[in-house]
């Protein structure tokens, strides 16, 4: 296919894997003896393949074209607008009364890992389990997707995070590899375009690796007593930190504390890159920058367990030794599921009268606003963003009191406080923009200001379940009408592709 095409390229092949990721719940669902939606999923996939090979056929020697329309924002929307629109053509036949607008809104959501579900609505029983397996699969293939287009295609233009380790020093420190590939510029073309190339690396070099915790994550869990098929939902969840899970008449055992045990190790991958070696590999940042991230989610974790420990001393109801350890596990695993955006819930949380119980929550809605590492599956304002404000801040308060001090860490440390921290002011303070366009959009809407936060929060960092525990009131998806979880959908988008690429687009690189 032509050179100038790289967008349709992408897209045709989002496209056919989705077809043959279909053929999964397909062969299970027949497994299962779930016909019907066996039938769903086989035809659909054998739909999309045919459609596919067309138009790759009539694009096949199409002449290249103005190279805007292929910048990554408009590739990666189309997307994004795209695959969940074919990935809910089988929901519709294999969920009995499911409307195809709601049947998006579960795709758009698995497919941002957000795990924001309506299929709670649905009643009892009318859910088959190759379809909860298509839900997992959605998400899982999401986390790939991020993974791969955060380092093949946003690290080269300093943006998903990278433009906060991509600072001054670090930039001339790094070589001549990586400045050429740090100023790649999509609107005019200036510089030669490897996009699929290093798809097809990244792809490579990530694939395994994800496939390969999927897999090990997957056998733990099933030796711990989870159902296989339950295992592996899990399993892709967490990897891709979409936080989807089982349920809407699939009656589930609670997860045991071997299961959140094995879960925690591996949620620990939305933390940092350094736990994904082709990204480390490719922008080869100081091993300090890398290990900041862990470090500075270790300080809130500990700091969220210190606050717990003085609300049980103060609050406690007593029950001994076995339950403040329970109740604490409860708090770091949630605490740790919400920081990675992933959304889990411990089965030792209590709802009505625990740790995160009422106003409470909203310690989980601040963890899901800082998010996880960069170049991760995890969404939220990212660690590092954080940490550079913070290091500013401190480096201020340094300054107050002593007026004629040069501020030292080296060089790298320098650049995080200058240039990075004002990136991550500015992401800051569009993100709340963004935050504040769709709250209210909400409101317009009819949804109060406080629900309309949480939605917004959920939405924008991609924690989908963070509206069942971070308000005054459980919430749910699948109360909201179609025009709100149209507003919702747009800022789950915007989250996962952040407002950084969109800026771009609307004023680019003189």
């Amino acid at each position: 296919m032509a050179h100038g095409s790289r967008g349709t390229v992408i897209l045709l092949v989002l496209v056919a894997v989705t077809a043959v990721a279909m053929i999964i719940p397909a062969a299970v669902g027949f497994t299962l003896r779930e016909h019907e939606s066996a039938r769903a999923f086989l035809y659909s996939a054998a739909l999309l393949g045919s459609f596919t090979a067309l138009i790759y056929l009539a694009n096949k020697s199409r002449k290249p074209k103005d190279r805007l329309i292929s910048h990554p924002f408009f590739v990666l929307s189309a997307a994004y607008v795209i695959l969940p629109l074919l990935m809910a053509i089988p929901l519709t036949e294999a969920v009995p009364g499911l409307r195809f607008a709601d049947a998006w809104f579960e795709m758009l959501s698995g497919f941002t890992t957000t795990g924001a579900t309506v299929l709670d609505g649905v009643r009892d029983g009318a859910v088959p389990r190759s379809v909860h397996l298509w839900r997992g699969i959605t998400g899982w293939l999401g986390g790939l997707f991020v993974l791969v287009y955060v380092i093949a295609i946003l690290a080269p233009m300093n943006m998903g995070g990278f433009e906060v380790l991509a600072v001054r020093n670090e930039r001339r420190m790094a070589g001549p590899a990586l400045s050429k590939q740090l100023m790649i510029d999509y609107s005019t073309g200036a510089a030669p375009d490897d996009t699929l190339q290093r798809l097809r690396l990244q792809i490579g070099l990530i694939a395994p690796l994800y496939a390969g915790f999927t897999l090990l994550l997957w056998v733990a869990l099933s030796m711990a007593g989870n159902p296989p098929l339950v295992a592996l939902i899990l399993a892709m969840s967490a990897l891709s930190t979409s936080g989807i899970v089982p349920g809407a008449g699939w009656e589930v055992a609670p997860l045991t504390g071997v299961t959140e045990a094995l879960l925690a190790v591996f949620l620990l991958l939305g933390l940092s890159r350094t736990f994904w070696l082709a990204g480390a590999r490719e922008h080869g940042a100081r091993l300090n920058l890398r290990q900041i991230e862990i470090a500075f989610a270790a300080v809130l974790l500990v700091g969220l367990c210190a606050l717990f420990v003085l609300t049980y001393a103060f609050h406690g109801e007593g029950g001994g030794v076995s339950t403040f350890a329970r109740e604490l596990w409860s708090v770091v695993f949630n605490g740790l599921s919400f920081l990675t955006t992933t959304g889990f819930i411990s089965s030792g949380t209590d709802l009505q009268d625990g740790f995160f119980a009422g106003p409470a929550g909203i310690v989980l809605l601040g963890l899901a606003l800082i998010g996880g590492g960069v170049a991760t599956t995890a969404g939220g304002l990212k660690l590092m963003r954080v940490f550079a404000l913070m290091w500013q801040a401190r480096y201020e308060l340094e300054h107050l009191v002593h007026p004629a001090g040069v501020g030292g860490h080296g060089a790298h440390m320098r650049g995080l406080r200058t240039e990075g921290a004002f990136s991550a002011w500015l992401f800051l303070l569009i993100f709340i923009l963004g935050l504040g366009v769709v709250m209210a959009a909400l409101t317009i809407l009819g949804t109060t200001m406080e629900d309309a936060l949480t939605y917004a929060v959920a939405a924008l960092t991609t924690t989908g379940p963070l509206v069942h525990i971070a308000g005054s009131v459980s919430l749910t998806w699948s109360e909201l009408g179609d025009a709100q979880r149209a507003v919702l959908g747009a800022g789950m988008v915007l989250g996962r592709l952040e407002f950084l690429l969109l800026l771009s687009v609307l004023w680019p690189r003189s």
